[in-house]
């Protein structure tokens, strides 16, 4: 049974049973490798062993049935009374992380830890690339009336990920994860579809990362 707070009756939240199916195939994948994955939000954190569940990590021989890419991609419907979306997306969050470790686990069991190093780092090119253009340069403007994020606020981000990245400065993964900008039109907007592209691309790479 899952553990996630519901909003209340005339409030909507995640749909109940979207939800449920996800992490019970979730907990399945992890299963199948040895591992478990607890779902819920009070106190558990989804996919870690111990010492914080005390709960088996799934081996790292071989791939899950379940890739970070699909965990980040993961979406629900909203419905009356259902789960509390803070709840869901933090346990979201912290399954997507270690997905990510297990695919890391596996990439240099099979090939390595300089060949996953490499691919890191040409993952990582492609983040750094971006951030390292000029304000106002870094995407292409939104157009005539339509909507997009506001320039500012995204330069603002892709600053810190750029220290992030050349300087290992201070960056958590949540503050990209969850980065949310004003909407604006026209030519004071980037379009949105880029912009989300290159925050998925750096969040893959520092889940990925070695601690």
């Amino acid at each position: 049974m899952s553990t996630f707070p519901r909003v209340g009756r005339l409030s909507r939240g995640y749909a109940t049973g979207q939800v449920d199916t996800f992490f019970a195939e979730a907990r399945q994948a992890y299963e199948r490798r040895g591992g478990r994955v607890p779902a819920g939000a009070d106190g558990e954190r989804a996919g870690e062993g111990p010492p914080s569940t005390g709960l088996p990590a799934a081996r790292g021989d071989a791939p899950l049935d379940l890739t970070a890419q699909e965990v980040r991609a993961a979406s629900f419907d909203l419905a009356r009374h259902g789960y509390a979306v803070d709840a869901v997306d933090g346990a979201l969050a912290r399954l997507e992380d270690a997905v990510a470790r297990h695919e890391r686990e596996v990439a240099v069991a099979r090939g390595g830890r300089d060949a996953f190093l490499g691919d890191l780092a040409a993952r990582a090119g492609l983040v750094t690339g971006r951030v390292r253009r000029p304000d106002g340069a870094r995407f292409s403007r939104a157009r005539g009336l339509h909507r997009g994020y506001d320039v500012g606020e995204v330069d603002a981000l892709c600053h810190r990920l750029r220290a992030y990245f050349d300087e290992g400065a201070a960056l958590a993964v949540d503050d990209v994860r969850g980065a949310l900008f004003r909407s604006r039109r026209g030519r004071r907007a980037y379009c949105e579809a880029p912009v989300d592209a290159l925050l998925a691309r750096a969040v893959e790479v520092m889940v990925t990362a070695p601690d």
